[in-house]
């Protein structure tokens, strides 16, 4: 009796630990998911109209050349910034962590500070420093005699002004974790690769790389699935412009949804882009190396 009574204890007192996390998983996560995956089968308009279409709108949506179009546009720019979001951070975490560095403390505060942000706040920011007329990149072109920049009107600008914010905004919360990496290397490997002859450059990518494998992986996936689903540093920058040039997935779905009032459309995109985000993070976890040590 008094094992069963042990036993019930920590039994209730795992739920009783559990039960938080799995009413907050179920009501802002399991619940939409039902109602998304239902709305998606419907014209519902938000309002009053809820008619049962069945596939219409995925039918629709594999012939959507708008949602083709926003669907590559937001590839290449999680392709193209990808690599920026893992070796930025792995770089300033290594000279941090260098001895060499002085107020070590001081610097990462700084670097880390952008994370802490709202998006509208960083949008402000951004926008600040790379407006037309009195932003502080075209002051300093100008300071060096060159032409200010039309940010806001150039798509290619447009596009690296939100690839700037979104690296300055994310680069101190993937730098923390490099850091817990770095620390964890015993530097009895350092030693002895020093003596054995090796530079600092050796070491970084004899050890240090190879070491920081399963790390660079979770910051790998993480940066994907962020960058796959950048939405309010867009909207707080560009709200999506010029034209549809910084329009990505997310955008067009909420555009599809509560400016068009197409729910039951919005919704069936959305299951069809959460299916897609799964099938690339499950790529990346079987061709990664790291991925079995995660």
């Amino acid at each position: 009796m008094r094992k069963k009574g042990q036993g019930f204890a920590h039994t209730r007192a795992f739920w009783m630990f559990v039960s938080p996390a799995l009413i907050l998983f179920t009501v802002f996560f399991l619940v939409p998911l039902a109602l998304a995956i239902g709305f998606s089968f419907t014209n519902y308009d938000g309002w009053k109209t809820m008619d049962f279409v069945g596939l219409k709108n995925y039918i629709k949506l594999f012939t959507d050349a708008d949602f083709y179009a926003t669907l590559k546009r937001t590839f290449v720019y999680a392709i193209v910034n990808l690599p920026f979001k893992v070796a930025l951070p792995l770089l300033v975490a290594s000279l941090v962590c260098s001895k060499y560095m002085y107020g070590k403390t001081v610097v990462r505060t700084f670097i880390y500070i952008p994370v802490l942000l709202s998006a509208l706040v960083a949008g402000i920011t951004i926008n600040w420093m790379f407006g037309e007329e009195y932003g502080l990149v075209n002051f300093i072109i100008q300071s060096f005699g060159g032409t200010p920049l039309k940010w806001a009107m150039n798509p290619v600008l447009a596009t690296t002004v939100v690839s700037v914010a979104s690296n300055w905004v994310s680069i101190g919360f993937y730098m923390i974790m490099f850091i817990g990496g770095i620390n964890n290397i015993s530097q009895e490997l350092y030693e002895a690769a020093s003596v054995d002859g090796a530079n600092k450059v050796d070491s970084f990518f004899r050890i240090t790389l190879p070491l920081l494998a399963p790390t660079t992986f979770i910051v790998l996936l993480l940066s994907t699935v962020n960058l796959l689903k950048e939405y309010t540093l867009v909207q707080g920058i560009t709200t999506g412009g010029p034209g549809t040039s910084t329009t990505y997935i997310i955008q067009y779905i909420f555009n599809q949804g509560f400016t068009q009032m197409r729910y039951g459309y919005a919704s069936a995109i959305g299951i069809i882009v959460g299916i897609i985000f799964i099938v690339i993070a499950g790529i990346q976890f079987k061709f990664s190396n790291s991925g079995g040590e995660v």
